[in-house]
């Protein structure tokens, strides 16, 4: 026959309750911390695409420069481009 578990004498209604209560907290830090990761994913796409457009407009600046600075005719920089 199996010998029964000697268990310490506590009051589990508190510690179960004291442990619903801790898990309860975590899960809703969890849930906060997924929404947080979520919008900083968000963001970052936005972000990302801002610093693109940022760099294209940079660059078309940087040819309108070059352009003006030539000399030269529309004409003739389409000729060059061809």
């Amino acid at each position: 026959m199996a010998r029964r578990k000697k268990v310490e004498a506590k009051n589990y209604d508190e510690l179960i309750q004291g442990s619903e209560e801790r898990i309860a907290a975590l899960t809703a830090d969890l849930k906060s911390e997924k929404a947080n990761l979520k919008q900083l994913k968000k963001d970052k796409v936005i972000y990302d695409k801002m610093l693109e457009d940022e760099m294209k407009e940079r660059q078309i600046q940087e040819v309108a420069t070059l352009i003006a600075e030539s000399g030269k005719s529309i004409e003739e920089i389409k000729e060059l481009l061809k």
